[in-house]
C-alpha cells in the first residue's frame, strides 16, 4: 500500500510541477531566438487552466475514440509517471508495476492511443500528423529496445527498482562498455520521444506534426498537452532511474532531487532545438536514427563477447 501511495504522491507532485519547467523552456527558447517570448515562468499554468474552463467541441464525425483520447493519453502519461521508482526505489516488491516492460507497453500505448485520436478526427491533416508520430516510433524504438535489452541482460532482470540497486551499488555500470555505450544511444532515443527539435517541437498545435492536437480545444487540448509533458518528463527520468540513478533513499527529498534533475534536463534541452531546423521524417530522420541504431548494436554485441 505505501508503494501505491507514493506513486499516487511522486505523480501528482510533478503534475503540478512540470508546467512550470515548460514555462522555463518556453521562455528561455523565446530569448534565444530573440522573441519577447512569454511574460514569466507560469504562463504554461494559465493557459492550461483558461482551457479547462472552456467547453469541449468535437466533430460531428468523431467517435468515442477522439472523445475519450484526451482522458486515455493523460492516463497513459500518469500511468508512465508512477512506473519510475523515484519515492519507492528500496521497495522491489513495487517491480510488479516498476517494470521496463510495463514501462515500454505503456508508451506503446500512449502512441497508439494518439494515432487512433488523430485518424478518428475525421481530419486528413491530423492523420497524417497521428501517421508521424508512427513513423517517428519505427526509427526510435529499435534503438530504445536494443539499449534497454543490454540493461536487463547486465542486470539479469526487468524490475527498475533492482536494476537501481545494481547500478548504484556498482555491481552493472559506466565501467562496463556496453552499459556506456547503451547509454549514448538511449540518451539519443529519449530526446526524441520527449518530442525536442530538430525531430518535433511544433512552434503552434495547428501543424501538422502536432497531429490530434489541433483538432482538441477547451479543457480536451489541455489534458492532450499536459498529457505530452508528462510523457516527456517520463523519458528523462527512466533514463535518470537506469542510468543516473544516485538520489536520497527518503522519499520526499528524492522526489525534489529528481524533479530537480529531471527538469534541468527539460529546460536545457531548449539549446539543442536552437541548434538548427526540423528534419524531414523520411530523409534527414532516416539517416540520423542510423547512427544511434549502430551504437545500441555495438553496445549488444559488446555484451555477447562479455566486454
Amino acid at each position: 500500500m505505501s508503494s501505491i501511495f507514493f506513486m499516487i504522491l511522486q505523480v501528482i507532485a510533478i503534475i503540478l510541477v512540470a508546467p512550470l519547467f515548460d514555462g522555463m523552456a518556453r521562455k528561455l527558447r523565446a530569448k534565444l531566438q530573440s522573441r519577447e517570448g512569454i511574460p514569466d515562468f507560469f504562463q504554461t499554468y494559465r493557459d492550461i487552466f483558461k482551457l479547462m474552463k472552456r467547453a469541449r467541441t468535437a466533430p460531428n464525425c468523431a467517435h468515442w475514440v477522439f472523445k475519450t483520447g484526451p482522458f486515455t493519453i493523460f492516463a497513459a502519461g500518469a500511468a508512465l509517471l508512477a512506473a519510475i521508482p523515484i519515492t519507492y526505489s528500496t521497495n522491489s516488491f513495487a517491480g510488479a508495476y516498476s517494470d521496463i516492460l510495463v514501462f515500454i507497453y505503456i508508451g506503446a500505448l500512449l502512441r497508439f492511443i494518439f494515432g487512433a485520436t488523430s485518424i478518428d478526427s475525421g481530419n486528413p491533416f491530423a492523420g497524417v500528423g497521428g501517421g508521424r508520430e508512427q513513423i517517428i516510433g519505427i526509427f526510435v524504438e529499435p534503438v530504445l529496445m536494443i539499449s534497454l535489452l543490454v540493461v536487463i541482460l547486465l542486470a539479469k532482470t526487468t524490475n527498475l527498482v533492482e536494476i537501481q540497486h545494481l547500478v548504484r551499488v556498482g555491481e552493472i555500470g559506466y565501467q562496463t562498455p556496453a552499459f556506456a555505450i547503451a547509454s549514448i544511444s538511449f540518451l539519443w532515443a529519449m530526446y526524441v520521444e520527449a518530442g525536442r527539435n530538430p525531430y518535433d517541437l511544433a512552434e503552434a498545435e495547428q501543424e501538422l506534426q502536432e497531429g490530434v492536437l489541433g483538432e482538441y480545444s477547451g479543457s480536451d487540448f489541455s489534458l492532450a498537452h499536459a498529457a505530452l509533458i508528462l510523457k516527456q518528463f517520463a523519458m528523462i527520468g527512466l533514463f535518470l532511474t537506469i542510468f543516473e540513478p544516485w538520489n536520497f533513499e527518503n522519499p520526499i527529498l528524492a522526489l525534489i532531487v529528481f524533479i530537480l534533475k529531471a527538469g534541468i534536463f527539460y529546460v536545457a534541452a531548449v539549446f539543442i532545438d536552437n541548434f538548427g531546423p526540423r528534419f524531414k521524417i523520411l530523409t534527414s530522420f532516416k539517416n540520423s536514427a542510423i547512427p544511434p541504431l549502430i551504437v545500441s548494436i555495438i553496445a549488444l554485441v559488446l555484451y555477447v563477447v562479455g566486454v
